[in-house]
């Protein structure tokens, strides 16, 4: 059984010991590279691999590029909104920047139709980046099934660079479908480095632990692919957001999540139902004050809703001391989110025609 499975449970345990078991280094070695941004502040983007060589091509003055992909898999929530927020820091450095949407992977490893991923990549992704600040028109936006002739048999060469034993070793299995899915994000990857998209140039992929395998497996390809010169690619790594019930947020349980397609009435429901780390009675809670590590309303303040550090620091003072009870932070929650909620969603209603316009005019879809 492989340490990690990228298709299968997010629950990976010990961020210490698997960043030491695959070399994953901390980002605050490069912390004063990267710009100001809560999540480096905040310890939820917490390791990376060979992230100074990015840094060194945008000090440079040389081109550089970060990689994401869109896997269609259900409603867009806060824990999806965690890549975007990164998409935005990287373009602001001046990253050229490329979008995937796996619409093959999800038909071969989430029995998604092709029809079905496509319409959930429009309607929840793609109008919601759109309303989070991605202009789709400046950036390289892709479906899996219409990257291009070039794309697609690009990946199935890369298998020349696989065997058998490293792909269980890494996968824990070689099932036809995951393989072929694999393969293909192997060029996505690997995509901003291709002769029609500038060359070799330094790219990184913002990621969580449970995508590690992809990453290790590119940049395996990377240094033995013998057609054209290939940068391996750089990694960063993200905390995962855990569901408002504790343990893992999911698409298919809607009481682990905010959508930002949520009706602000029903977000509020689901943070008053939230898992606080409130104490037992209110005199224990006096006493010993709120356990954080517990409080899924914290982690949402911390992750998306309070981005001023000595607001979020004043919060959690008073919290874990007991000053503050857990239906304050409940409000305080409900008033952020709901200020987030209306301003986001007359964006995604102002924006959603131009990204149909857009789709419609750029792809034409035939598999």
């Amino acid at each position: 059984m492989a340490e990690i499975d990228p298709w299968g449970d997010v629950e990976l345990g010990n961020y210490n010991e698997k960043m030491e078991k695959f070399g994953i280094d901390p980002v605050e070695e490069v912390a004063d590279r990267l710009p100001d941004h809560r999540f480096v502040r905040r310890g939820i983007v917490f390791g990376h691999r060979d992230l100074d060589r990015l840094l060194d091509a945008r000090d440079d003055g040389k081109q550089f590029a970060m990689m994401t992909g869109i896997m269609p898999s259900g409603v867009f929530h806060f824990g999806h909104k965690c890549v975007v927020d990164q998409i935005n820091m990287y373009q602001q450095m001046g990253a050229e920047v490329t979008i995937a949407a796996a619409d093959i992977e999800s038909f071969n490893t989430r029995d998604v139709s092709l029809e079905e991923a496509r319409e959930m990549v429009v309607e929840q992704y793609l109008k919601n980046y759109a309303a989070l600040g991605i202009d789709l028109e400046d950036i390289d936006f892709y479906f899996q099934s219409q990257a291009g002739n070039n794309h697609l048999a690009r990946s199935k060469m890369f298998a020349k660079h696989l065997t058998q034993n490293q792909v269980e070793a890494t996968y824990g299995s070689a099932e036809p479908g995951k393989i072929s899915s694999a393969l293909t994000q192997y060029a996505d990857i690997l995509r901003p480095q291709f002769p029609e998209n500038g060359g070799p140039k330094p790219t990184v992929v913002p990621v969580g632990l449970d995508q590690d395998p992809h990453i290790r497996l590119t940049r395996d390809i990377a240094s033995k692919y013998q057609r054209q010169d290939l940068v391996k690619p750089s990694s960063t790594y993200n905390k995962f957001m855990r569901g408002l019930q504790g343990g893992k947020m999911s698409s298919s349980d809607p009481k682990s999540y905010i959508a930002l397609t949520d009706s602000v009435e029903d977000a509020k429901k689901k943070i008053d139902q939230a898992k606080t780390g409130g104490r037992d009675t209110l005199e224990e809670h006096r006493e010993k004050g709120a356990e954080l590590s517990e409080d899924m309303v914290f982690e949402l303040l911390t992750f998306h809703l309070i981005k001023d550090d000595s607001e979020l620091e004043r919060i959690k003072e008073e919290y874990s001391s007991g000053e503050m009870l857990s239906g304050e932070l409940k409000q305080i929650a409900k008033e952020k989110l709901e200020q987030f909620l209306v301003e986001h969603q007359e964006k995604r209603e102002e924006l959603g025609p131009k990204v149909e316009q857009y789709v419609d005019e750029e792809f034409e879809f035939e598999v």
